[in-house]
């Protein structure tokens, strides 16, 4: 009998989780013809076929589905072994990590801090759309992302990390031109409204916000990226929903009205903030 090894096990694992092997291959990092050879291997060695083909997807025979409830939790164990006693600053290879285009002003210092401890490992990062980067981590394409999604899925591993503050920012201009005494519906209509993308999690809540508040929706305006966002609320003299954090920096900060503060004349204006909790899930 072949010598068995632990990189054969944990492609078994991968493909019985991802159900293909080319999304196996793209999570390990190998080739198509390589991963087929260790499964092969591991095949001659066992006498028995972990899997058979059904249409484009991979799936495990009767006696390959038992062995990989009996493997799966062992390599698992292994592998937290490792990481637990491993040198971090000895760690060598890639992660692909997937980062939001929302909410990514913290996540550099954090790459960084990693860096220094992990200083050979390489990182390749996906800037993306949250659900975007959530089917790319399902199809194997990533390694870990952080999302402001909701995480459901019982093969990835989800934690919190932290809640990321959003405000609702309008141009000081823009609101001068309506008057004083404009209500909230009417500014909501009358200017155009700048908020994160369909494909954001957060855009089913924002504009329920929005709805409650009066407004149609019929200048509503839609961009992935913040700073595009904040140059937007001025040039068009709009309204829009930004990250609380990328606003300390900006030297145009005597620009914007912060749309839910008393200070400010229109004192009915608070539409309600809406705060995305920022998840980090690996598969």
């Amino acid at each position: 009998m072949a010598r068995l090894n632990l990189t054969n096990f944990k492609t078994v694992c991968t493909i019985a989780r991802l159900g293909t092997f080319a999304a196996a291959a793209e999570r390990l990092n190998a080739s198509h013809p390589a991963i087929t050879a260790r499964v092969r291997e591991l095949e001659e060695s066992l006498g028995f076929e972990l899997f058979h083909k059904r249409g484009r997807r991979m799936e495990l025979t009767m006696r390959g589905r038992h062995f990989i409830e009996r493997i799966e939790p062992l390599v698992e164990g292994i592998e937290r072994e490792v990481v637990v006693h491993a040198e971090t600053d000895a760690a060598v290879g890639v992660v692909r990590l997937g980062v939001p285009l929302v909410t990514v002003d913290w996540i550099p210092a954090v790459v960084a801090q990693l860096k220094q401890e992990m200083p050979r490992i390489d990182f390749e990062i996906d800037v993306d759309a949250g659900m975007s980067i959530i089917h790319k981590l399902q199809a194997g394409k990533l390694d870990v992302a952080i999302t402001a999604a909701v995480v459901r899925d019982e093969e990835l591993h989800g934690v919190p990390l932290r809640r990321q503050m959003l405000r609702w920012m309008a141009s000081g201009e823009g609101l001068a031109a309506q008057g004083a005494q404009a209500d909230v519906a009417t500014l909501l209509n009358a200017l155009p409204l700048w908020v994160v993308p369909r494909t954001s999690s957060l855009f089913p809540r924002v504009t329920e916000v929005l709805r409650e508040a009066g407004a149609m929706l019929d200048n509503l305006n839609t961009c992935a990226n913040m700073a595009f966002i904040v140059q937007m609320v001025l040039q068009t003299r709009g309204i829009g929903l930004i990250v609380e954090s990328i606003l300390v920096s900006k030297e145009t900060i005597g620009e914007y009205v912060p749309f839910n503060e008393r200070e400010y004349t229109l004192e009915k204006l608070p539409v309600k903030e809406v705060k995305g909790e920022v998840t980090i899930a690996k598969g």
